[in-house]
């Protein structure tokens, strides 16, 4: 990942302090995918649970605990795609949105922004998969012409939590999702179904394949 995070917003930070972000990570075959389409200057494809923002190297450990804590309370959920959105002119950014799972990933960013993780953020948090940030319009354009990805969903069962430099991203640990109780937004038992631009399940859609996850 060296050289990729050039392009990404970082908050100013005091002498020694490092970054922390957290984010959910896209399983296959969805990352193989969109990383063939997007112009992300080579950063995965993600949802943004919690920016990258800078915290005393002493503070990691606590908010790795409290982090871990807080997560162990949600059970793990689905992420579906919606529609391609863009937020121009406010920010150059193209993005896939997220359909179901939308008001957890907003309920678990409110919950993990505490003690130094807390404060404004740049933008008002919205749940999506970035396309494209920071080229040209033309580019970003481009990118929302040939993204027809917008069918996807997978079962959400941890977070990432890493360092994030702007040479590299180091991990420190996937905060698991606790409790073994399933949502109720679960595709069917016995497969996966097509979901309708609601989000229901298209009666008669079923199919036999393992719903995708982003961590064991």
């Amino acid at each position: 990942m060296a050289g990729m995070l050039g392009v990404m917003y970082l908050a100013p930070r005091e002498p020694g302090q490092v970054y922390l972000g957290m984010i959910i990570p896209l399983p296959e075959p969805y990352a193989s995918e969109l990383a063939k389409i997007t112009k992300t200057h080579g950063v995965p494809p993600h949802i943004t649970i919690v920016e990258p923002r800078p915290v005393n190297p002493e503070d990691v450990p606590l908010v790795r605990a409290e982090a871990e804590r807080l997560c162990a309370d949600f059970s793990p959920f689905v992420i579906s795609f919606g529609n391609i959105g863009d937020f121009r002119p406010v920010s150059p950014v193209v993005y896939i949105e997220v359909q179901r799972g939308f008001e957890t990933c907003k309920e678990l960013a409110k919950r993990l922004r505490f003690g130094p993780l807390a404060g404004e953020a740049r933008f008002p948090y919205y749940p999506h998969i970035t396309l494209g940030t920071n080229v040209t319009d033309a580019d970003l354009d481009y990118v929302a012409r040939l993204c027809r990805r917008s069918h996807g969903y997978f079962m959400v069962e941890g977070i990432d939590l890493d360092l994030v430099e702007p040479e590299e991203i180091k991990p420190v640990t996937v905060l698991q999702l606790g409790g073994a109780i399933r949502t109720a937004e679960i595709p069917l038992a016995d497969g996966i179904a097509a979901l309708d631009a609601q989000g229901q399940i298209i009666p008669g859609s079923v199919t036999n394949p393992e719903i995708p996850r982003n961590s064991a």
